[in-house]
């Protein structure tokens, strides 16, 4: 324990240093993404002395890794260094450069996650890059699909892939995440980013039509066992994601049982909306997925 210790006020000393050098002596970003570095191995790495399996220590340790990702993220230039040393995180840029998504999460002792990061948004009209802080609420949000969130009241994930359109000359950010969620089952998210009138964030909207309800965002829980895909699919200009079946009817709402069964279904956009599409055809879009004009 001793060695966690010392080792984390080495970090913290050295980070303290590099603030005090006037910053055009920084070589950019190198430094602080190599204190990062050290303190991410420090919650992640099992097969080192510096892991930490204490929930509460894990919580300290996270503490001190958003300030000076906060502070990081504020300097000059940020917007467009990629943090390629840090591995633990999940990184995305939209293509339009306009935005950056960062997450990362922690896992506790009882199987549950928390998850952290950070929206950059290249803010035209204000002429800065302004950079937002995610406060994960999900424990706290009871009818998830139904709400639109903030960023300090976000329903936290693990995001691997984004998408972004434009509708009636506004643009939108489809956000696929990852959520562990307990030690029986995983979740896959589908949410939809877009910013106000202020520049700020803006989580959900009412945009995913399904066969029952209008959604502002998507949920699917499934088997930890079990692998779930569920991406934007180019080729056939949709979301694509394996349908989820009970492995017996008799276990049916009962989410660790549940896993792809060979088929997919999708959601397309349509006139400003994701229709839901059962039993999409990916094998072939050629044949039966083309675009409607």
């Amino acid at each position: 324990m001793k060695q966690i210790y010392c080792h984390i006020i080495l970090i913290l000393a050295l980070f303290t240093c590099l603030e005090s050098y006037p910053q055009e002596t920084n070589p950019e970003f190198a430094s602080d993404e190599v204190v990062l570095k050290e303190l991410f191995e420090s919650l992640f790495t099992r097969d080192s002395i510096r892991f930490l399996k204490n929930d509460e220590e894990k919580i300290r340790l996270n503490d001190t890794i958003q300030k000076i990702f906060k502070k990081t993220l504020e300097l000059d230039n940020s917007f467009s260094y990629p943090f390629d040393l840090l591995k633990h995180i999940g990184k995305l840029q939209s293509k339009d450069k306009l935005v950056r998504i960062i997450t990362w999460n922690l896992k506790f002792s009882d199987g549950s996650f928390k998850y952290y990061g950070f929206v950059q948004y290249n803010n035209l009209k204000k002429e800065k890059i302004i950079t937002y802080p995610l406060t994960d609420k999900s424990d706290s949000i009871s009818a998830p699909e139904d709400v639109v969130l903030s960023y300090y009241n976000w329903f936290g994930a693990l995001y691997y892939q984004m998408y972004g359109y434009a509708d009636k000359g506004k643009n939108y950010y489809i956000l696929f995440g990852w959520d562990g969620n307990n030690y029986y089952t995983n979740k896959k998210i589908i949410d939809i980013l877009s910013f106000n009138n202020n520049g700020k964030p803006i989580f959900g909207k009412s945009v995913f039509k399904t066969e029952k309800k209008l959604k502002k965002r998507v949920l699917f829980e499934h088997a930890i066992k079990t692998t779930m895909s569920c991406k934007y699919n180019e080729s056939v200009d949709a979301i694509v994601f394996d349908h989820l079946s009970p492995q017996k009817s008799s276990q049916t709402g009962q989410y660790q049982f549940y896993g792809p069964d060979g088929s997919y279904d999708g959601f397309r956009l349509t006139k400003g909306k994701w229709l839901y599409v059962p039993d999409i055809y990916v094998t072939n879009p050629k044949v039966k997925n083309k675009k409607k004009k």
